[in-house]
């Protein structure tokens, strides 16, 4: 890969925070950034904050599903820097939202946390009355691309996150070496991919690769396939109906023909024997050992599959391309960064935000992403992007991006990983998008959204 390639980084987002109901153009542009890798020494000290003389130990509550690895970087050299001592807590990715809820109701606010993009999580926390509000921290704000400020702000100009890490991305994740054995290439649309799958089969590979056990990863097919699939239909304006509850899930039909396309993949013996025993770990391992072909995958899988088979594995062996349609190549779906909250209740609520300003200065900045390669979201970053990422990077110039829908929706597709674990069991899709739609309207009449009471 060449280092000096200078990377256009996908963040200036045509989205508002008052619709969260997606961009009228797929394609995202923002300011160049400086694609140098940073020095790969001891980390860079930050000139803030000033050393305390009584320490003190907060705790950062992530979910097993992100990368710990740069984070734990920048607390060396916080902890080296300030005295204070930062005890990460990592929660089980699939049930991350309703442990979270669980800790406010009782209390247990932790000093930060790492949530998902965007002013729905606000509802999910009554972040008015529970978080801290950032829209007065130009300090902040100055260091980070402006659409990123205007995705998290509310129509009434808060912000209680703040946005940090690197423009995320979903799709199929598959070994070079596994097409190159079987003489295929990425596919140019869903028919073709189903092709490749057979001939992976045939191979004594396995196709796919599923983690039904761990919950969280079947939902992946649906988020890509959804960009793909049903995006170009619906638009824009059937997700706005969506937002409003003026269209039913179980009504599109593009929707539940994914459901009937992972039914199909699994009918067929595409997946791994035993799928419902599939877990997140074997996944990497069939994967790395060359066992399994292609894998339904967000981005978190790239560092993972580096700690265990190297980087050079990574960079050469992995590759990516988006759910295909049934006429095309298909869309990428692309997520804006985690966002860093403090309980307005937090112990160490000071310290915290202290923290938070630290991790966004340009030397900790720069750590995150030599740490952790990704698209950056902080003006003059520097970062080296992966092979797979460059991919994603130019299929957003090429106009073929798009946010993820769960990103532009307030009511969240709530139990999702238990209806497909259900799904897998029984096979029956109208069980199933009838039980993801009941699902759906539950969660917002919850929240007590308009058009759900």
């Amino acid at each position: 890969m060449n280092k000096k390639k200078t990377v256009v980084s996908l963040l200036a987002f045509c989205m508002t925070a008052a619709a969260l109901a997606g961009c009228g153009s797929s394609n995202i542009a923002a300011p160049a950034v400086d694609n140098k890798k940073a020095d790969t020494g001891a980390a860079p000290a930050a000139t803030e904050p000033a050393k305390k003389k009584d320490p003190v130990t907060l705790t950062f509550v992530i979910a097993n599903t992100v990368d710990a690895a740069p984070f734990n970087k920048i607390f060396e050299a916080y902890t080296k820097q300030t005295g204070n001592k930062v005890e990460l807590q990592a929660l089980p990715g699939g049930e991350f939202d309703n442990m979270m809820k669980t800790r406010f109701s009782t209390g247990d606010f932790p000093d930060l946390f790492l949530m998902q993009p965007g002013t729905k999580q606000n509802v999910k926390l009554r972040a008015e009355e529970t978080l801290q509000e950032w829209s007065g921290s130009a300090d902040i704000w100055d260091r980070i691309i402006p659409s990123m400020k205007e995705f998290q702000t509310t129509p009434d100009k808060k912000i209680y996150g703040v946005p940090f890490g690197a423009t995320g991305m979903m799709g199929i994740y598959y070994n070079k070496d596994v097409f190159k054995k079987v003489g295929v290439e990425a596919p140019k649309n869903y028919a073709d991919l189903i092709d490749i799958a057979k001939k992976i089969k045939g191979a004594g590979i396995t196709p796919f690769y599923e983690g039904v056990k761990d919950g969280w990863p079947p939902q992946i097919f649906y988020f890509t396939g959804w960009v793909s699939n049903v995006d170009p239909v619906i638009g824009d304006a059937g997700v706005q109906k969506l937002e409003k509850n003026e269209l039913n899930l179980a009504d599109i039909p593009e929707l539940k023909d994914l459901f009937a396309k992972q039914k199909e993949l699994k009918d067929l013996g595409l997946y791994q024997d035993n799928v419902l025993a599939g877990t997140y770990d074997e996944l990497q391992n069939g994967m790395g050992d060359g066992k399994v072909g292609m894998a339904f995958m967000l981005d978190g899988i790239i560092p993972q599959l580096e700690k265990k088979f190297g980087k050079p594995f990574v960079t050469d062996k992995i590759g990516f391309f988006p759910f295909p349609s049934a006429k095309d190549a298909g869309t990428a779906l692309i997520t804006p960064p985690n966002q860093l909250m403090i309980p307005t209740k937090a112990k160490n609520a000071k310290e915290a935000a202290e923290l938070i300003k630290f991790m966004i200065s340009p030397d900790m900045v720069n750590l995150y992403y030599q740490t952790a390669p990704g698209i950056p979201i902080f003006k003059g970053a520097k970062s080296e992007l992966y092979p797979v990422q460059q991919t994603v990077n130019d299929l957003i110039a090429a106009g073929k991006s798009k946010v993820n829908v769960q990103n532009r929706l307030t009511p969240t597709f709530a139990d999702f990983q238990k209806t497909l674990q259900t799904f897998f069991i029984n096979g029956s899709v109208d069980a199933a998008i009838k039980e993801f739609d009941a699902n759906y309207k539950k969660d917002g009449k919850a929240k007590r959204l308009p058009g759900f009471e």
